[in-house]
């Protein structure tokens, strides 16, 4: 009997064990400031799949408060894309348009659940913007980037108004 309860023991630990290295693997993605040359405001993104599957639709919550821009309904946009390191997008950007204007000032919250996810390589990021693209060039309002897989150098600078 005292093996029997032994072997149990042994045996619950090792599941345990096992089971707390799966968890140390699957650290949640955590999005922080992004480098567009100039200061925009930080935007909280929240990813529904952690991390997002290959070839799956993913869901973002994006919410913010812009500090001195305005979001113009029919105007500004919301663009969510995948790079590698180098700096080269992995597929073309996510758009969603704005369809309620919102004051400079006032917290802002936007959901999409259907962003494609394209086929993701070991280490790659994922850019998150609020921005006009008509605007001289396109100007970002706020954004948020997030490294996965990888150091957490500072991610590349797109030019992703150029992709619109």
């Amino acid at each position: 009997m005292k093996n029997f309860i032994f072997a149990s023991i042994l045996f619950a630990l090792l599941l345990t064990v096992n089971a707390a290295s799966f968890q140390l693997n699957r650290r949640a993605i955590t999005f922080g400031p992004c480098d567009v040359g100039y200061s925009a405001d930080l935007l909280d993104v929240k990813i529904g799949t952690d991390p997002p599957e290959s070839g799956k639709n993913e869901s973002f919550d994006v919410s913010g408060t812009l500090t001195k821009n305005v979001i113009t309904k029919g105007i500004t946009i919301l663009q969510i894309w995948y790079g590698d390191l180098n700096g080269i997008l992995l597929d073309k950007p996510y758009i969603q348009i704005f369809t309620d204007s919102i004051k400079a000032g006032t917290q802002f919250n936007i959901s999409v659940s259907d962003v494609p996810t394209p086929e993701l390589p070991d280490s790659y990021f994922i850019g998150v913007l609020v921005g006009d693209p008509d605007a001289s060039g396109g100007v970002v309002f706020a954004c948020a980037s997030a490294t996965v897989g990888g150091s957490s150098e500072k991610t590349k600078i797109f030019d992703i108004f150029k992709l619109i």
